[in-house]
């Protein structure tokens, strides 16, 4: 319902013997009341629109997820290889790497000068990129460190909405 349709609702119940032309007293006491209802209205649409799973919007799918058990899959890190010279150098788990607008993390050594590197953000930014990788402290002896093309686990975005609703209704 929208403030026109109140109004003229509103004023069809009025006795035609009152003035009810817009700015007469009747219509404009009744105008304010017509805009909170036209609100309300919106209000419970959207309410409405919520509570079933095929019409809600993230939020409200996600709430009627909760009642089944299911959340969205969360968004994760990509884990890259990295190599370092000279290969005989031992690197802290732990140290933290730069490339471009991302920061690595050394999560496991693979072999001598390999490591296994965590994109701090989360999702699939992560995936993408290689070059020359810029120690956020400095390592005493590092000659070298390359993030090279080769992901050991993917980073994920967190589960789209319509993938959360088609995974609710296969559930």
């Amino acid at each position: 319902m929208n403030f026109d349709e109140i109004m003229e609702r509103m004023l069809a119940r009025i006795p035609n013997t009152f003035d009810k032309r817009e700015g007469s007293v009747i219509w404009d006491a009744l105008a304010p009341f017509a805009r909170e209802l036209e609100e309300a209205y919106a209000v419970m649409y959207a309410l409405r629109k919520n509570t079933f799973a095929g019409t809600a919007d993230r939020e409200g799918l996600i709430e009627c997820c909760k009642e089944i058990g299911l959340e969205p899959m969360p968004a994760t890190h990509a884990v890259r290889k990295g190599v370092f010279t000279p290969a005989s150098l031992e690197i802290a788990i732990g140290e933290r790497f730069n490339l471009d607008d991302m920061n690595f993390i050394i999560k496991e050594k693979i072999e001598n000068g390999v490591y296994a590197l965590e994109c701090e953000a989360l999702g699939t930014a992560g995936n993408y990129g290689t070059g020359t990788l810029i120690p956020i402290n400095y390592i005493n002896g590092l000659e070298t460190a390359t993030l090279v093309d080769e992901v050991i686990i993917y980073g994920e975005d967190e589960e789209g909405t319509e993938e959360l609703r088609q995974r609710y209704f296969n559930t």
